[in-house]
C-alpha cells in the first residue's frame, strides 16, 4: 500500500471592520488577542504511512479450486489486509519441498512431500488445513471403465507424483480395494488438469480422478462417475506449510497468512456470485461448471484452518504401511497444532 500524503494545516487570519459613521465615535477597547493554540504554536504532526506490505512467495500444485481460498484471498485483497503481498506460484507438488529448503518460496501447500520430509528429520511443519477431504471425483472412458469394478489392469491418470492428487487417486483405490501399485498402472499426464481431461478422453488413460469442474467437463464428453473424493476418503489434502526458521522468527507472519485465509473461506461462504465470477476466469471455465462445483468445495473447506489431528494421524498411519516414513513417527514432529487456533481466536472465528 502506498503512503498516505501529509496533511498540511493552514492558520486562518480573522478581522474585522466597523461600518462608517457620520459623527466620531469614541474609540473602543482593543480586544485581547486570541490565546494561542497548539496549532498556532506548532504545525501539525504528519500521521505515520502504514509500512509497505512484506512480499512472500506461495507455492500452489495446479490451476485447481483445492486452491482457491489462495486466489480469493489475493482476488479480495486479504493478504494485503495483514501486510502481505503474496506472489501465488505454480510448482510441481513434488518440487514444493525442494524449492522452501532453497529459499524460492516462503510458503507452500503440498502435504505429502512436506509430511513425508518432516517424518524424516527435515525442517517443514503443516500449520494450517484448507481443504479437509479430496476433491477430486473418479472417472472412467466408457466402454472400458463404467464402474469401480473394472478398474483392474488399467491405466489411470494422474498429474504429477508426489502431489495431492496423486495420493488422493491412490487413497481411493485402496477404498476400493485396488492396490495402487500392482492392480492399476499409475500415469502422469502433466501439471494441468485440463491435460489429465484430454488424456482421459483421448483414452490414453481409462480413468483419472479429477477435481471440480473438470469432472463435469469430462462427463459432458461421455466419461462415466465412478467414485467421489470426500464419499471414500476423510482425510485433510492441503494447508499451509512453513520452513522451523520461519516459525521461530516470524510467527506473527503466519498467523496472518491463516488469518487472510480463513477472511477468504468466510467471504467465499457469504459470497457464491463472486466465487463462482472468480472460479470461472481462473479455471478458463463456464458459468455454469463454476456454480455446479461451488457446493462441492465449499462442503470440504476447513472454516478455522484448523490441523485434523484424527485425519493426519490417519495420513501418516498409510504413509507408514506404505514404508514412506518411520513407523514412530508422531503427529508433532509433522505439525504446529498452535497457529491456527490462535489466529481463530483473534478473529473470533469457530466452526
Amino acid at each position: 500500500m502506498r503512503g498516505l500524503g501529509c496533511l498540511l494545516t493552514a492558520g486562518i487570519l480573522l478581522g474585522s471592520c466597523a461600518s462608517p459613521s457620520p459623527q466620531p465615535a469614541a474609540p473602543a477597547a482593543s480586544a485581547p488577542p486570541p490565546a494561542a493554540t497548539a496549532s498556532d504554536a506548532a504545525p501539525a504532526t504528519a500521521p505515520t504511512a502504514p509500512p509497505a506490505p512484506v512480499s512472500v512467495r506461495y507455492g500452489i500444485a495446479a490451476t485447481s479450486l483445492n486452491f482457491l481460498p489462495a486466489r480469493m484471498a489475493v482476488e479480495q485483497g486479504f493478504y494485503k489486509q495483514y501486510g502481505l503481498d503474496v506472489d501465488v506460484v505454480q510448482i510441481a507438488a513434488g518440487s514444493q519441498t525442494a524449492a522452501q529448503l532453497s529459499g524460492e518460496l516462503e510458503y507452500s501447500t503440498a502435504y505429502p512431500p512436506a509430511i513425508r520430509l518432516a517424518a524424516n528429520g527435515g525442517p517443514l511443519r503443516v500449520v494450517s488445513t484448507l481443504v479437509g477431504a479430496p476433491l477430486f471425483v473418479m472417472m472412467g472412458r466408457p466402454p472400458e471403465v463404467t464402474a469401480t469394478a473394472d478398474l483392474r489392469g488399467k491405466a489411470l491418470g494422474i498429474t504429477t507424483r508426489g502431489g495431492a492428487q496423486d495420493k488422493s487417486t491412490r487413497d481411493m483405490l485402496l477404498k476400493l480395494g485396488y492396490d495402487p501399485e500392482t492392480d492399476v498402472n499409475i500415469l502422469p499426464a502433466g501439471a494441468q488438469t485440463p491435460l489429465l481431461v484430454d488424456a482421459l478422453v483421448a483414452g490414453r488413460v481409462q480413468a483419472a480422478a479429477l477435481s471440480p469442474p473438470w469432472h463435469l467437463r469430462a462427463r459432458e464428453q461421455g466419461m462415466r462417475v465412478l467414485a467421489s473424493g470426500p464419499d471414500l476418503v476423510k482425510e485433510p489434502q492441503n494447508g499451509l506449510i512453513v520452513h522451523e526458521d520461519r516459525l521461530a522468527r516470524q510467527r506473527d507472519q503466519i498467523v496472518h497468512m491463516i488469518q487472510a485465509e480463513i477472511e477468504s473461506i468466510r467471504f467465499m461462504r457469504q459470497n457464491r456470485p463472486a466465487t463462482v465470477a472468480v472460479s470461472q476466469k481462473w479455471l478458463e471455465v463456464t458459468e455454469p461448471e463454476a456454480d455446479d462445483s461451488y457446493d462441492f468445495v465449499m462442503g470440504a473447506l476447513i472454516a478455522d484452518c484448523a490441523v485434523d489431528v484424527e485425519g493426519i494421524e490417519t495420513f501418516l498411519a498409510a504413509e507408514k504401511a506404505a514404508g514412506q516414513i518411520p513407523a514412530e513417527t508422531r503427529v508433532d514432529q509433522v505439525v504446529n497444532l498452535t497457529l491456527a487456533p490462535e489466529a481463530a481466536r483473534a478473529m473470533g472465528v469457530t466452526r
